[in-house]
């Protein structure tokens, strides 16, 4: 616990989130945190968001729904213009940017604030354990544990102050208000498709420290059902985390089908140095699957699968995002040609 405990204000988005709300927004409320505040957006939601939150509200006075009923202002996506608009409103010294299908433990939100105390950090990020159901989902989700694993490994960007390993993410991003007010807030990020880690990024490029911690024996989330909100959901933003470039984004797609599909199939066909790679790519992604508890089963028969599904989805958003320079996302859409990736 920590010594003391300034007041947490935590601020959450939500669009057309009827399916996850209440569970998250009672988790939060059920924080064993004495000085809390929890605020949502509800950003013109057309199913049943703003009735459930609604109802929380009148049990609960900690919570505070804005509605927002119109649109952002020119330049803003959705999503920065509802966290700065819960930053506006927000009164804690603490502010936890959280999305709305994330589920907090009753002990997260405390020790999150301890970890900050004692190592006197602007800004961590709690990495969740992501919630897996049916055959597609435990197919393809594990490839963002793997992404991280190979590009952003915690022993490196808790290690480094430089601006491109630091990370951030919907699961909870715990800042500041003063480190966050010298970075001013989500304005710079007012047209990033990948806000999280942008925060991350913004806080490193004014000089100050962020740090990423394992939290997930105390958050989790099952970001998408199915495999059709995979393939929709980071469509949106696969192209821009190689930077909107064509070159990167194709090196993926050919590399991805040559190095992780094909020494199946020629394995398959008898080949022994491709039996010896699948043998490798199985025993590496058993010792990672073991330590991010995901299915054993997928770690061992998953991986082409997955990397088709990846390439389709890069694939995807490159002719979408790139080409037709469309973002569509929750019934908006938006000239990607004019959105930053962090």
């Amino acid at each position: 616990m920590p010594k003391r405990f300034p007041l947490v204000s935590v601020i959450v988005p939500a669009r057309d989130e009827e399916r996850m709300i209440e569970r998250a927004v009672r988790a939060l409320l059920a924080q064993a945190y004495p000085e809390l505040e929890v605020i949502v957006i509800n950003d013109r939601s057309t199913d049943a968001t703003g009735a459930i939150l609604e109802r929380i509200a009148r049990e609960d006075a900690r919570l505070l729904v804005i509605d927002d009923h119109g649109e952002p202002p020119p330049g803003w996506l959705g999503k920065p213009w509802a966290l700065h608009q819960g930053s506006l409103r927000a009164r804690g010294e603490l502010l936890l940017f959280v999305d709305a299908d994330v589920v907090y433990a009753p002990g997260t939100i405390a020790a999150a604030a301890a970890e900050m105390e004692a190592k006197q950090l602007p800004m961590i990020t709690l990495l969740p354990f992501v919630e897996m159901h049916g055959f597609w989902e435990h197919v393809a989700m594990p490839q963002l544990g793997i992404f991280a694993f190979i590009f952003s490994p915690l022993w490196l960007m808790n290690r480094t102050r430089i601006t491109y390993f630091a990370l951030g993410g919907g699961t909870g991003n715990l800042v500041t208000r003063a480190a966050y007010a010298a970075c001013r807030g989500h304005e710079p990020l007012h047209d990033a498709v990948v806000d999280d880690i942008g925060l991350g990024r913004l806080f490193r490029r004014n000089g100050f420290r962020t740090e990423v911690v394992n939290a997930d024996a105390m958050v989790s989330v099952r970001m998408y059902h199915g495999l059709g909100e995979i393939v929709r959901g980071f469509t949106k933003n696969a192209f821009a985390v190689v930077g909107r470039s064509y070159t990167l984004a194709i090196v993926s797609i050919l590399g991805g089908i040559l190095f992780h599909i094909v020494p199946y199939v020629l394995a398959l066909l008898g080949d022994p140095i491709n039996l010896v790679t699948v043998v490798l790519i199985s025993l590496t992604r058993l010792v990672l699957f073991l330590a991010l508890r995901y299915r054993i089963d997928s770690a061992l028969f998953g991986h082409p699968l997955m990397m088709a599904v990846w390439a389709y989805i890069m694939l995807r958003s490159l002719w979408l995002t790139g080409i037709r320079r469309e973002i569509e996302w929750r019934g908006r859409r938006y000239d990607a040609s004019r959105r930053r990736s962090t």
